[in-house]
């Protein structure tokens, strides 16, 4: 599948789901992201805060917060540079330049030892990824690829392609985690 297309189809099937099918998908992959022995071992967890018609993070998010066995950094973007800040609780977050939450005030921390949610329009089996356009995931996993991070691609199942043309730059997943399934590469 080609990534304009990809955009584009995966825009549409997000935006058609309703709410009801919305929340038991979710619920379902929420479900499914928790029993990963990944999670939990992890030091940190590197969530994106969901927005529009992405899969719901915001729980994820807020459970982690409630049993404060991990410490939790989600991303701030700064122009085109993307960067991790550590959160304390749901209300250091605020909308950011492009409507996102993301963290006003906090210490900046270089992803490492832990698990890192990446969002995204589609993936394919092999792990490939077609994001917003912008790059911010590629360019900071190209920058950190020492870093001890387990990506996971965290979307509705019907995301998930069975191949996505992928570009030199693109930066591979280790799993996919659905409502529906656990694919790991």
């Amino acid at each position: 599948m080609e990534k304009a297309v990809a955009r584009e189809e995966m825009r549409a099937r997000r935006k058609a789901l309703g709410a009801e099918e919305r929340a038991d998908m979710q619920s379902q992959a929420l479900t499914r992201l928790l029993s990963i022995p990944e999670l939990h071992r992890a030091d940190w967890v590197y969530p994106f805060v969901s927005c529009r018609t992405e899969i719901d993070t915001w729980e994820l998010i807020r459970s982690l917060l409630k049993q404060g066995r991990q410490r939790i950094a989600v991303p701030r973007v700064e122009g085109t540079v993307m960067e991790f800040v550590e959160i304390h609780a749901w209300q250091d977050l605020q909308p950011g330049s492009m409507g996102i939450l993301e963290p006003v005030d906090g210490e900046v921390v270089a992803a490492e030892h832990g698990v890192m949610l990446i969002p995204g329009l589609a993936f394919d089996r092999a792990g490939n990824r077609v994001g917003y356009g912008a790059g911010y995931y590629d360019k900071y996993l190209e920058l950190h690829k020492g870093a001890d991070l387990y990506t996971l691609a965290y979307a509705f199942d019907f995301q998930v392609v069975d191949q996505i043309g992928a570009e030199a730059h693109d930066r591979k997943v280790d799993a996919i985690v659905t409502d529906q399934g656990f694919y790991r590469f």
